[in-house]
């Protein structure tokens, strides 16, 4: 139950914490979807893929128990852990380096494409930990979608 708590609020409370609080304590603050996004890519995408990679590299035992994989697959997930490492850890800088902020939303393509593999896995095979994560992956993906369509269709920019 605890995994699930978290990524309710890696992915949902704590970005719209920030978000809100941002809004209110910084006045004249004028483009709500930027602040959006920024907290968005930061704890979605960021938190949840440096948490994971920590988590990875120091005990796989808990990736491969959600995934049903047997302890031969530690490396592969250790390896994965590093990669998880490296783009949590630019969308984590994106909140300082706002022009990270593209580069970063590549976590948030690969967390896509890792939803729709558990989906080709076959739903029946998967459990409440990896639906958990499927759900949040598919999550990081929309954000990403949002993200890019706000950024590269102007018509959108000039309404917020």
């Amino acid at each position: 139950m605890g995994y699930v708590i978290y990524i309710a609020v890696v992915m949902f409370l704590a970005p719209l914490c920030c978000v809100l609080g941002e809004i209110y304590f910084r006045s004249g603050v004028s483009k709500t979807f930027d602040i959006t996004w920024k907290w968005l890519i930061f704890w979605a995408i960021g938190i949840r893929l440096f948490s994971a990679g920590i988590s990875q590299v120091s005990n796989p035992t808990f990736t491969a128990g959600i995934l049903q994989l047997p302890e031969s697959a530690h490396i592969i997930i250790r390896e994965l852990g590093f990669a998880n490492l490296l783009m949590g850890g630019l969308a984590v800088l994106s909140l300082v380096f706002p022009s990270l902020r593209i580069a970063a939303t590549m976590g948030g393509l690969y967390l896509g494409a890792a939803g729709i593999l558990h989906i080709i896995r076959g739903l029946d095979h998967v459990n409440f930990k990896e639906a958990t994560a499927l759900i949040s992956d598919i999550w990081a993906f929309i954000i990403v979608l949002g993200f890019y369509l706000y950024n590269f269709i102007p018509y959108l920019r000039e309404k917020t």
